[in-house]
């Protein structure tokens, strides 16, 4: 796409989500504690998360988009590989409207993919890699992908997949070419011990480095061109725990962008930006590397969190912003003080998926100098919709106040219509540019959950007489653990699957490390002899 038909189609374009003519402080409260140079409401380009790199890649040409061991490519690299990769997909079939499985850590592959698929009008369909089999043969199902992408060492539930549900492709990808000499040899001989791809005779089996063929042409211009088609299909255990998908369109997830450019008055073209939050999460997805993309920040991509390897990239490469969960902040404050070693550079964190203790808080704040943005969010709103302001008036315990161009209302939790009060507890609902347009093929799971524009969170909350909001509780029976949603009767069906357990019941405990720690009480079958660690490893196999 030439830059001056970009530019003009930007220009052009409408907004995503109506401008309200008048935002009434009376009838939303929490406008009179807004920053004074955050608007209530802002234009959202219609723009696909491929015209987001395009953008980038006009201004920041030679600057590093991502980092990752020894591989560091600037925005014009990226963009040159997403095109060739668009360009094998399509000569291997890949079309508008198909379905991606991608199950990959953050790693270059991922970022690459992610913008290759909609370059071509196709769907993601993010999966973690840590996920069972069985897990995946679920969500198979739910989705139908035509093309599934897994890791070399973490093939096994891959292939349970593909057995039980045959898919067209199967693309594996490598860290390996992206690691130093020290870490390649121990990660080819964790690759010589995984499981192998074979007998899948309805799959076709290749190598990532398959779609960097030169000899196919890339792909120039971008097919994709409807900015309310899917983007991201989010597996979720949604406001009810009931296994489902949420449908991510473009435009939710460029108005998220939007939003948390306007609220963090994050630099464009200056930001380094600490990429440990998984991207097959929306999270980490949207506030880690599209917002990281849309301003031109270099991405330092960490396939897991691992905290004395965090440290050492943040004591490198000094990133400016670190989305994370509580339990890494309190992780590093840890091993900050074992290291004896503050970090430098860092402007601004972002936390969210469950509270952050105010003692982590604090000193993480100390030790760095950043300013942290506590904040909520959902699966089905991509995923930000409120935040603390980083000044003074921040309110410890609270989630914050809702973003530009959102709405929230506390309800009757028993009507969902009746709006309460400031001060009483009901269910937290959101309406915004940033609510997900459905779940996939779930009609009925639709309408409970969307009613009349407003997203029903499942979240018990109250908001003060200011507009600033409190989570109560949640109506659904859910364990928030190390920033990952656990769904009780999930682990329950596994543990009852082994045969010394006649009954279990699994529940949240609080832990000042993770959040949440999952706790099972269990009724051993007649004459049974538990062994602990050998019923923890059953339940890792699943």
């Amino acid at each position: 796409m030439e830059i001056s038909r970009l530019q003009t189609e930007r220009r052009m374009a409408a907004s995503a989500y109506p401008l309200k003519a008048r935002w009434d402080r009376a009838a939303f409260p929490w406008l009179s504690q807004y920053p004074c140079d955050v608007p209530p409401g802002l234009e959202f380009p219609r723009l696909r998360t491929e015209q987001l790199l395009l953008c980038a890649h006009d201004r920041y040409a030679d600057r590093i988009a991502l980092r990752y061991y020894r591989t560091h490519w600037s925005y014009e690299e990226l963009l040159q590989r997403v095109k060739q990769v668009a360009g094998n997909l399509a000569e291997m079939g890949v079309a508008a409207g198909d379905r991606a499985l991608v199950v990959l850590p953050n790693c270059p592959d991922f970022v690459t993919l992610f913008f290759a698929l909609h370059w071509l009008g196709a769907e993601v369909v993010p999966a973690n890699p840590l996920l069972s089999g069985k897990d995946l043969v679920q969500l198979a199902e739910l989705v139908a992908p035509s093309l599934v992408v897994g890791l070399d060492v973490r093939l096994k539930p891959v292939l349970q997949l593909l057995r039980q549900c045959p898919v067209p492709r199967l693309i594996v990808s490598s860290l390996a070419p992206h690691l130093p000499f020290y870490l390649r040899w121990p990660y080819r001989l964790k690759t010589f011990r995984a499981i192998t791809p074979s007998g899948l005779n309805s799959t076709a089996v290749l190598p990532f480095t398959r779609l960097y063929r030169s000899d196919v042409p890339p792909l120039d211009e971008p097919l994709g061109r409807d900015a309310d088609a899917p983007a991201v299909l989010q597996p979720t255990g949604g406001t009810t725990g009931t296994p489902k998908v949420a449908v991510l369109r473009h435009a939710n997830l460029h108005a998220n962008v939007a939003q948390l450019h306007a609220w963090c008055r994050l630099e464009a073209g200056s930001e380094v930006v600490l990429a440990v939050l998984p991207f097959f999460h929306v999270f980490g997805a949207t506030v880690g590397m599209l917002s990281s993309i849309a301003g031109g920040a270099t991405l330092l991509l960490q396939a897991r969190f691992q905290p004395a390897r965090v440290w050492q990239v943040m004591d490198r490469w000094r990133p400016t912003v670190a989305p994370m969960v509580p339990f890494m902040f309190a992780a590093l404050c840890e091993e900050m003080r074992r290291r004896r070693q503050n970090l430098s550079g860092l402007r601004c964190g972002f936390s969210g998926a469950s509270a952050l203790p105010a003692d982590v808080k604090q000193e993480f704040q100390d030790r760095t100098g950043a300013v942290i943005f506590e904040g909520y969010g959902l699966s089905e709103a991509s995923p930000v919709t409120h935040s603390n302001p980083a000044a003074s008036n921040a309110r410890t315990g609270s989630i914050g106040l809702p973003l530009p161009d959102t709405e929230a209302r506390i309800v009757d939790p028993q009507s969902g219509r009746t709006v309460l009060p400031p001060g009483q507890v009901g269910e937290l609902i959101v309406r915004g540019p940033q609510v997900m347009a459905g779940y996939l093929n779930q009609p009925d799971e639709t309408a409970r959950a969307l009613r009349d524009g407003w997203l029903h969170t499942g979240d018990l909350a109250r908001m003060d007489r200011d507009g600033f909001f409190y989570i109560v509780d949640r109506k659904k029976d859910m364990i928030i653990s190390a920033g990952l949603n656990v769904y009780p009767a999930e682990v329950e069906r596994v543990l009852e699957e082994h045969p010394q357990v006649a009954e279990c019941a699994v529940v949240g405990l609080p832990d000042r490390f993770y959040g949440e720690k999952v706790v099972a009480f269990i009724v051993p079958a007649e004459t049974a002899r538990l062994d602990a660690r050998e019923l923890k490893a059953f339940c890792q196999d699943r």
